[in-house]
């Protein structure tokens, strides 16, 4: 009994991030054409495989992340009336890796 209350209570001291490993992040900026940065651009990761929608929306600076994807194929796209939406598509995610996506938004025609 006290080497099941020792091995449960050690797993209280692993930490957090030790078990964070195993999902993969997309990180990236939204800019437009001239370089500007893009606040309130919904970016959305979709993996290929599940369905599963994730959005995020661009910081202040035009940032945005997703901090914790499963391994997987996603199709990532950015959109904002406006402007044209882009997307990355079959981008590959593999545990523990970290890939930096960066959109460059161009203007849309009216209606888009």
């Amino acid at each position: 009994m006290k080497r099941v209350l020792l091995s449960s209570s050690l797993l209280f001291l692993i930490p957090a991030t030790v078990f964070a490993q195993v999902s993969a992040s997309v990180v990236g900026t939204v800019s437009d054409q001239t370089g500007a940065l893009i606040p309130g651009v919904e970016v959305t990761a979709t993996n290929v495989n599940t369905g599963i929608m994730t959005l995020n929306v661009s910081n202040e600076t035009g940032s945005y992340t997703f901090a914790s994807l499963q391994a997987g194929t996603y199709n990532v796209s950015a959109s904002l009336p406006g402007f044209q939406t882009q997307t990355f598509e079959s981008v590959t995610l593999s545990q523990s890796q970290q890939i930096r996506l960066n959109f460059e938004l161009a203007v849309g025609a009216v209606g888009q």
